[in-house]
């Protein structure tokens, strides 16, 4: 991101960013065509009219859907609208699970709130607490877990939600190969808020191997990364060691670094805080359509 804004709207979009400069990455990720990753989603914050009509993207990030309607999140994204309190009644925030045309409306759901784990600092507009800045939060700040959670207003349907790895299962797991899906852009983004004509509102794939476990907050992913603006909060799957159950969510996006390449630094979700956490926030909010 390394930008900031006056604008509270403006803001929650830096928060989203992952980074910006020249470099390309789109070579070295795949279009999600035959929809394996059908859990992930994309979280689109959007400034309406006074009728509602959503009229311009601010900003957007990935997530993974880990219950029915709850989706796990980077929690740089999310700490900004804590800061508020409540969002404008300018913005409203969609989630949407097309593989490809996550800007058609037809496929959005709307978020009812949002959660920030509670290790985040206070991220005030403007919002300098995404890892890329290194101003609140530097990369790899021990204690820190940017972790978010987004409840939606009903289930995408037929979506079955991720399953989410076994406590301390990244730390025997060195070495392996991992899956990164996320709905970023395919090149860095200067301008706030979004070019939307830069985003095309597909989920992609990359692979990834894990290089090191760094604290119960941390890892760090093969380099360069190619996680890029939009991409905060994908997830990161690593295969069921018991040929169980497929691939297992163990980590999300957190920072590709300022240009999409440098850092592959990103948050653990298969730590017993965390996982107890994600619980203990979820039942807070439980499912009252049913």
């Amino acid at each position: 991101m390394n930008r900031t804004t006056k604008s509270i709207v403006t803001a929650i979009a830096v928060a989203m960013a992952l980074g910006c400069g020249p470099a390309t990455v789109s070579a070295q990720t795949t279009i999600d065509l035959e929809n394996r990753y059908p859990h992930v989603g994309v979280i689109m914050v959007w400034r309406v009219d006074s009728t509602g009509k959503p009229v311009e993207l601010r900003g957007f990030a990935s997530g993974t859907l880990i219950r029915d309607r709850v989706m796990v999140t980077a929690g740089h994204f999310t700490a900004p609208a804590k800061a508020l309190g409540s969002l404008p009644p300018s913005i409203r925030i969609f989630a949407s699970f097309s593989p490809t045309d996550a800007k058609n409306a037809e496929t959005w759901i709307p978020v009812v709130r949002l959660a920030t784990h509670p290790s985040m600092p206070p991220c005030p507009p403007p919002p300098q607490c995404d890892p890329t800045d290194e101003i609140l939060v530097a990369p790899l700040e021990p204690g820190i877990a940017d972790v978010g959670l987004v409840f939606l207003a009903h289930a995408p349907p037929g979506i079955k939600p991720a399953r989410l790895a076994e406590q301390g299962q990244l730390e025997g797991s060195e070495g392996a190969q991992t899956t990164i899906v996320g709905y970023g852009t395919t090149t860095p983004q200067r301008s706030t808020p979004p070019d939307i004509t830069m985003w095309d509102g597909k989920r992609r794939i990359r692979t990834s191997i894990l290089r090191r476990v760094v604290d119960e907050t941390w890892a760090l992913w093969s380099i360069p990364s190619y996680v890029c603006s939009g991409d905060s909060g994908g997830g990161i799957f690593l295969s069921n060691p018991n040929g169980r159950d497929g691939e297992v969510l163990a980590a999300n996006v957190s920072d590709g670094g300022p240009d999409c390449r440098r850092h592959n630094n990103n948050n653990r979700l298969d730590t017993r805080s965390i996982q107890n956490w994600i619980n203990d926030t979820s039942r807070e909010y439980p499912d009252r359509s049913r």
